[in-house]
């Protein structure tokens, strides 16, 4: 009987039965887990689709040493939080927008919130290759500070000051969109 590990090592080599073997043994766990959250298969299955895609991003990083349950769950909980924080944020904005007509925002129907989400991407894109990786390692991949700077090698307050130089300037480029801009960037990050 081949132990966890060993698919842990088999998989940081690459190797897809390894991938399909802890898939096989986690994913019916992790859709339940997500769906005691959020409720929608949908998301669920989007959920489970999330985590192992980062698991095989990151398999060289997988340790033996660290319960990979306890890894995949975490990632599942990000991915959980994520989605019900853009869930909620997405509609405080339309409730927003409706109970304040007078401050010239624009209506849900002449409101394109992806045009929003797409300036947020460029602005992400405008950042330097570094707070780039420090911005997305944070929002993205959900590490903290001392994760980041333990993976760069870096010190945490480097990565403190790139997060708010970063969030700086996105806020900037946000702000230029206007109202709905500024809400926006209020509401997401």
């Amino acid at each position: 009987m081949i132990l966890e590990d060993d698919w842990i090592l088999a998989l940081k080599n690459g190797d897809l039965c390894a991938f399909n073997e802890l898939f096989d043994r986690y994913a019916k766990r992790l859709f339940h887990f997500s769906m005691g959250y959020l409720n929608q298969a949908a998301d669920a299955e989007e959920i489970v689709q999330e985590v192992f895609l980062k698991i095989w991003d990151n398999r060289i990083e997988l340790s033996t040493q660290k319960s990979f349950e306890s890894y995949l769950f975490t990632i599942a909980r990000n991915g959980i939080l994520n989605t019900i924080r853009k869930s909620k944020s997405e509609q405080a904005y339309l409730n927003y927008v409706k109970i304040n007509p007078e401050r010239n925002v624009l209506l849900d129907e002449e409101l394109n919130f992806n045009e929003l989400e797409k300036a947020y991407h460029e602005a992400i894109e405008q950042l330097s290759p570094r707070r780039k990786e420090i911005y997305l390692l944070s929002k993205e991949r959900s590490l903290s500070n001392a994760e980041i700077a333990l993976k760069m090698n870096i010190s945490v307050k480097t990565v403190e000051n790139q997060m708010t130089s970063s969030l700086a300037k996105i806020r900037k480029t946000l702000r230029a969109l206007g109202f709905s801009g500024i809400i926006f960037f209020e509401l997401f990050l």
